[in-house]
């Protein structure tokens, strides 16, 4: 039996037992059924997805904020950052509701975060140094703006994420430093919001020989996440 065709028996398992949730595909499939045949289907399809996203993680901020995965990857990209100094220009693409940006700025850097249009209202609450809306396959920034370029969990949402590695490339500073945090193998693929799945392997091949990779850290499945993580610290090279 193969893999895929296990995945969509359990799927289906999983809907016939949590209606909420089988409510959700049915919206996704009218209105949403033809998101994967044009990156404008595609983006208005994660417009939507990570508006409704945000909104839930807002609502229940007091669970999230003790949220054992939340807390290892704070820590890590924290971590991370400390150890290339201080009073960094850092760009977060798809920052989402702040929950990496926020540290990392008051760690005393300048943070601009990037979301999609409509996405960017809701992700302007989190108190960063500024939030525009943009597309992170086309950034608006001048070449070599910025030390640290960060993508936290957005890499395995893009439509064409070579086109994101391009202008991450473009907009570091000579040496400037990326950081990629996504679901780990073929897995990736059960979120219905993802459109590519990532290896260590498969993103320093990606990536070679423009960016060398300085750290890898590894996040284990959780409740809230059903795949491992993996985060990777690299640094422009030419």
């Amino acid at each position: 039996m193969s893999g895929t065709f296990t995945r969509q028996l359990q799927g289906i398992k999983y809907l016939l037992t949590h209606p909420h949730q089988l409510k959700w595909v049915i919206t996704r499939e009218i209105y949403f059924g033809r998101r994967k045949k044009s990156k404008k289907n595609w983006v208005e399809w994660q417009k939507y997805d990570a508006n409704m996203h945000i909104m839930m993680m807002q609502a229940h901020a007091d669970t999230m904020s003790v949220n054992i995965l939340n807390l290892d990857r704070v820590k890590i990209f924290s971590d991370m950052v400390r150890g290339l100094g201080s009073g960094l220009q850092i760009l977060d693409v798809g920052c989402g509701d702040g929950v990496i940006s926020e540290p990392i700025m008051k760690m005393g850097n300048y943070v601009a975060a990037v979301e999609l249009p409509t996405v960017a209202t809701l992700a302007a609450k989190c108190k960063v140094s500024s939030v525009m809306a943009g597309d992170a396959e086309t950034l608006a920034f001048a070449e070599e703006s910025f030390d640290l370029v960060i993508a936290s969990e957005m890499l395995e949402h893009l439509w064409a994420p070579e086109s994101f590695l391009n202008e991450a490339y473009r907009v570091l500073k000579p040496h400037g430093y990326l950081i990629i945090e996504t679901p780990e193998g073929e897995e990736g693929l059960n979120y219905d919001s993802h459109m590519n799945f990532f290896t260590v392997e498969g993103l320093k091949n990606m990536l070679s020989p423009r960016f060398s990779v300085m750290q890898v850290k590894r996040l284990e499945a959780t409740g809230s996440a059903q795949t491992p993580t993996i985060i990777l610290l690299m640094q422009k090279t030419i």
